[in-house]
Parts: C-alpha cells; structure tokens; sequence
C-alpha cells in the first residue's frame, strides 16, 4: 500500500474548487480531472515541492486513473466525495478521518463503483455491487463471502440472522445474534470478532490494537485503522500526516 488513490481536477488553471454546477462525471477520465484542484492546491504544491501545479495534476491523473476500475464507474455520488477530497487537502495536513477518505475511498468517497453482482448475489467486497444505489457485501457469520445487500442496522443483542443485518460497531453477528468482541486471548476467525480495540493474529486469536508509531503488517493491527507504509521496507501505524518533501503521500502530488 505505498500509495494512496487521490482524485483531483486537470481542467482548471487556478487552484479554485471543484464546483457542484459541473455535474456529475460520467467517466473516470472526467472524475479524475474534475478532482485535480482539489488535491493540488497551491499548499499541497509547495508542501510537497512539486515542479508545479500542472505537474502536481498530471501525477494525480496517471494515479487515480490507475486506482478506477475499467468499468463500473459512477458518478452519481462524486460530489459529496470531490468536496471531501478539498477539505481533507486544504492545509495539506491530513487527520485519521481524512486520511480514510483520500487514501481508502472510504466515506463519502465509497460509493463509486457499481459492481457486476445484483442484489443476493455473491461478493467479497462493497465493489462487487451496486455501491451508488445503497447495497453493501454482507458477510455473515465469519464468511469469506457474502451476498449484496441493503444493509439493515442491528443493534447489541438484536437478532442478526435476517439476510442483510449488520452489526453496530464493536459488536459482531455469532450466525444468531449481535454480540460483543472477544476479549484478548480468545479465539477469533475475523477482526471484527475481536471488537474495536482488537485484532485477530497469526495464531487465531485477539490481540490489542496498536498506538501510534508503532511497526506494523496491516491496517487493523492499528488502533489508528492506517498502517502507512514510510518506506520500502518500514510501515507504521499513524493517525496524521503532514504533507512534506519526504511524505511517501507527496509521491504522487509531485
């Protein structure tokens, strides 16, 4: 994971935000363009010493182009993600929520691909199914696989073996109903077993979540939720990143 999708906007020449009255992108080359000034501001420029903002542009459209899927795309929820996609660059600092929505097309940046399953048919992730109109991949019971879904929040306790039903935070579905996460030391076949404050290790079993800075394989080993790769061979959890010369982020702002 050394690199982050990032979207940006090649048309402009300023680095004025992206506006709603453009409408909705119809293609992922449109998208990529559209979302070009909101990631390479005159902050992001500097911050990451780019040659210049038409540099920083053409870096961001090679990348985020290679980031889409060939097909699928939808632009139906892209402006609730172009102005989030601003806002996280604006000071060229970027939190833990931001971070998410830059660098895991997490919210509002999520729903962008409509995937080939339909409705109760099998998928591995949200991107195997109609993202845009609302259905999410519903795993159930520890399964790798699940089916497409409108998901249907279910509360502690609740009974979670209706096709759809999804467990608050912290709390996951034992096939019956919404439990708690296991404690540290008990056995677990997924991370959402483990809680919010654990993780499901090597030897099939919860383990803490790490602080901050520290060494790290993948993202929910991190009480953070981000292990972000510094180098070749160093990744860390963090829970910011300030945009510099040797940010790994700036590899593809430059």
């Amino acid at each position: 994971m050394r690199h982050f999708a990032i979207f940006f906007c090649f048309a402009a020449a300023t680095a004025a935000s992206c506006s709603s009255d453009d409408g909705a992108p119809d293609t992922p080359d449109e998208f990529c363009e559209r979302v070009a000034e909101a990631a390479c501001n005159t902050e992001v420029v500097q911050a990451c010493q780019a040659a210049d903002v038409s540099a920083c542009r053409a870096s961001q459209v090679a990348f985020c182009l290679g980031q889409l899927p060939a097909s699928g795309f939808s632009g139906e929820t892209a402006e609730a993600c172009l102005e989030a996609v601003e806002a996280a660059y604006a000071d060229a600092d970027l939190d833990g929520v931001e971070l998410g929505t830059v660098a895991r097309f997490e919210a509002p940046c999520d729903r962008l691909v409509r995937g080939p399953s339909a409705e109760g048919e099998a998928c591995s992730v949200r991107r195997d199914c109609d993202a845009p109109a609302g259905f999410e991949c519903v795993l159930q019971g520890g399964q790798a696989t699940g089916t497409c879904q409108r998901p249907v929040a279910t509360g502690p306790g609740e009974d979670c073996s209706a096709i759809g039903a999804v467990c608050s935070e912290g709390f996951y579905c034992d096939g019956s109903h919404c439990i708690a996460g296991e404690s540290v030391g008990e056995t677990c076949l997924t991370h959402e077993q483990c809680g919010v404050s654990g993780y499901c290790g090597l030897l099939s079993e919860c383990e803490p979540r790490l602080p901050v800075r520290s060494p790290c394989g993948f993202d929910e080993q991190c009480a953070s939720g981000l292990c972000y790769q510094l180098s070749a061979t160093e990744q860390v959890c963090t829970d910011r990143v300030r945009l510099s010369l040797s940010e790994p982020l700036c590899d593809d702002l430059r």
